[in-house]
């Protein structure tokens, strides 16, 4: 089965995006024979000149690891509500004549990786799946629904042969637009899952692993830990650099319990969510979250935010805790430092579920949707 991913947020000599799509590529090729085409915008000057379009100017192809990345181009009005609106002249014919015709394209996107894999479909018969993301939610919150940008985010969900999510509140929110979806998260290698037992640390330590920007609400975390007036004894360790780190640090204010470790490689993330009892990571807005699984597999309690990133995949209350806003996150956190019987049942439960969300499990999801969608065809 050939099949055409069409993803604008990857990595590439110019920009290093999140790698999740080159991952999921990786996972399938087994399977499938995938190629990559990259929508790159023609932004016409002044604009061609900003610090945002200037990297997708001139783009060529290149390679990443086993795959060609080819470009495909559009062309591309400033400012997200006319952004899209010359998507109808996009090269979309004469990218499909210089390359094999795939049986399949997988859209990352709905905009504008979905309209590209519509405009295929449209001209060549050649089904799509299309991925909805936290972003293609937020650009369509601020678009008007009888406006024409709308309308183009409409089209590639009505001719879409099967929508994916990522998470429950992403496919409530297509729910609401009048489309069915699946929700397939994103995986985790089956190498991390743990079986220790009981962590026995005589100190309850808190983890945090982000990026530091106010979105996390890392600042929440150090709050509450400051806060904290009971008897247990208490280490917040905090890993991860960003444009918050210095100002996070000063609302610290060099307490002994708090530790930043900057940023730190994969490998030393798995050696402190080993150590550590709860994983907090109230992010919000969150696209998903891959943290929350590795915490989960390496036996923590995990907080998150209600109706961001994995909320959905995993029960409330039993599986992982969800909160609202900073005085639930903090009576939440306390119940747990307080309560290690909770903290113990909590992180055994969630890492039961983890276990469905392994790379084998995620890609075996992934290729039954598309046999199906090509065997329909």
């Amino acid at each position: 089965m050939k099949v055409l991913y069409i993803a604008n947020n990857i990595p590439s000599p110019r920009k290093n995006n999140n790698r999740i799509v080159m991952t999921i590529a990786e996972k399938l090729s087994q399977f499938c024979d995938i190629s990559f085409a990259f929508p790159a915008a023609i932004v016409f000057p002044p604009f061609s000149f900003m610090k945002k379009y200037k990297p997708l100017m001139n783009m060529s192809t290149w390679v990443d690891g086993r795959f060609t990345v080819k470009p495909v181009h559009y062309l591309r009005l400033p400012g997200k509500k006319l952004s899209y609106l010359l998507m109808n002249a996009v090269h979309s014919e004469r990218f499909i004549n210089e390359n094999d015709l795939p049986d399949l394209c997988h859209a990352h996107y709905i905009m504008p990786d979905g309209y590209i894999a519509f405009k295929i479909k449209k001209k060549y018969g050649v089904p799509y799946v299309v991925s909805v993301r936290s972003s293609d939610i937020k650009h369509l919150i601020t678009l008007n629904n009888k406006g024409v940008i709308y309308q183009k985010f409409k089209t590639v969900l009505e001719n879409a042969d099967r929508i994916i999510v990522h998470n429950r509140p992403q496919q409530e929110f297509i729910a609401r637009m009048g489309f069915d979806s699946i929700i397939i998260p994103h995986g985790i290698e089956s190498s991390i899952l743990n079986n220790i037992g009981i962590k026995t640390e005589h100190h309850v330590i808190i983890s945090v692993v982000a990026i530091l920007l106010r979105l996390k609400n890392t600042d929440w975390v150090i709050r509450a830990v400051k806060e904290y007036t009971g008897i247990k004894p208490v280490q917040l360790i905090i890993a991860g650099d960003g444009i918050c780190r210095e100002e996070l640090q000063q609302m610290a204010d060099n307490a002994s319990n708090i530790h930043f470790r900057g940023f730190v490689t994969h490998e030393e993330v798995m050696e402190l969510l080993e150590k550590s009892h709860i994983f907090a990571m109230p992010s919000s807005p969150e696209t998903f979250g891959l943290a929350y699984l590795e915490a989960a597999a390496k036996r923590n309690a995990v907080i998150c935010h209600r109706d961001e990133g994995v909320y959905g995949l995993f029960e409330d209350g039993k599986e992982m805790m969800f909160c609202s806003g900073y005085d639930e996150f903090r009576t939440i956190l306390y119940e747990l430092i307080e309560n290690p019987d909770k903290t113990e049942e909590l992180a055994n439960s969630g890492y039961t579920r983890v276990k469905e969300y392994t790379w084998e499990h995620v890609q075996s999801r992934y290729m039954d949707v598309y046999h199906d969608v090509v065997q329909k065809r």
